[in-house]
């Protein structure tokens, strides 16, 4: 990482850090785990939101010199690990990575019976990133009016993959199809590196993919990028413009993971689970992994999390409804 980029990182990180340490001298040690932390991740092992978790857990070991480790529990756009998350007491032990996807839930399967405001209580944000549109060298676009003209042409030549209904880059995928008034075919796969996979060998033409996964694609030419989703260009891409630049003024999409607990969860425990995710957040080790992998680091409160939570669930939940998006 360079100079200027850890020094505004180490700044924004003392800010965070001095908004979250207690006001009293014995406040941050009223609650001790006395057993390990389970942690959830509802994506498999190898997925974004699994790497940045096992490297956060890692680190909160390290300094709880107490266990915090991963359990994947894949499936149903994260909904399977939220179950059991709600099905464990609310004692502190039992966390989850909480992700975009996860937000829209209520949205897409209307017979959920979750309630994201009553059943969960936010611990704190921990990343944010973007998702960059990506074209397979075959197709002639260098631009994202080059690919929207071609979509126009030719709509019915055209796929873009996700790891299912509802997650970022299927989402992603509709947002841009409604704001550039165009249409290509969804192709949702059980497994995110499996449409990868396919983007890579050209058997889809487009895709929006998580900057961690897709930026060493593009720096060996095997895929082209066209913009980045974020509402700044990312130091992996500098020549990248993003989707507002492109002519997509209202095309901010920023993916995110955070830990949850469930509701009930007392306060001081949840006081001290964001105290040690803000610490090990802030750790040069860890945010400068972040910062390799394309993922800005976040030292975010239990409020600003729970906000997020409830304006993305709104944002595209309306998404959802608009377009009638349905589980495939």
């Amino acid at each position: 990482m360079n100079m200027s980029r850890r020094a505004a990182l180490q700044s924004t990180f003392a800010f965070a850090a001095s908004a979250l340490l207690p006001k009293t001298a014995g406040a941050q040690d009223s609650w001790v785990p006395s057993k390990p932390i389970r942690t959830i991740v509802p994506y498999s092992v190898g997925t974004p939101p699994d790497v940045v978790t096992r490297i956060v857990a890692a680190k909160m070991t390290t300094n709880l010199g107490q266990s915090v480790y991963v359990e994947n529990r894949p499936g149903a756009t994260g909904t399977v690990g939220l179950g059991e998350l709600l099905r464990q007491p609310p004692d502190g032990y039992t966390i989850m990575t909480m992700l975009q996807p996860i937000s829209v839930a209520p949205a897409l399967y209307p017979g959920l019976t979750v309630d994201l405001a009553r059943d969960l209580n936010a611990v704190g944000q921990f990343t944010s990133y973007c998702n960059v549109l990506t074209v397979h060298p075959s197709i002639p676009a260098r631009t994202v009016a080059e690919l929207v003209a071609l979509l126009k042409a030719k709509p019915s030549d055209f796929n873009f993959g996700s790891g299912g209904s509802g997650t970022p880059a299927h989402l992603s995928g509709e947002l841009f199809k409604q704001q550039a008034g165009v249409s290509a075919t969804h192709v949702p796969y059980n497994q995110f590196p499996q449409a990868v996979g396919d983007l890579l060998q050209g058997r889809l033409q487009f895709m929006f993919v998580t900057s961690s996964v897709i930026v060493p694609h593009v720096q060996t030419g095997r895929v082209r990028a066209l913009a980045v989703t974020g509402v700044k260009r990312i130091s992996a891409l500098p020549d990248v413009p993003t989707m507002i630049e492109s002519g997509y003024p209202e095309f901010d999409v920023s993916g995110w993971d955070g830990f949850v607990v469930r509701s009930g969860t007392p306060a001081r425990v949840i006081t001290r689970l964001n105290l040690e995710l803000a610490r090990a957040v802030q750790s040069p080790d860890v945010s400068d992994r972040f910062v390799a992998l394309g993922v800005d680091p976040v030292a975010g409160d239990p409020k600003q999390f729970s906000d997020l939570i409830a304006a993305e669930s709104r944002r595209w939940g309306n998404l959802v409804r608009s377009t009638g998006i349905k589980v495939e």
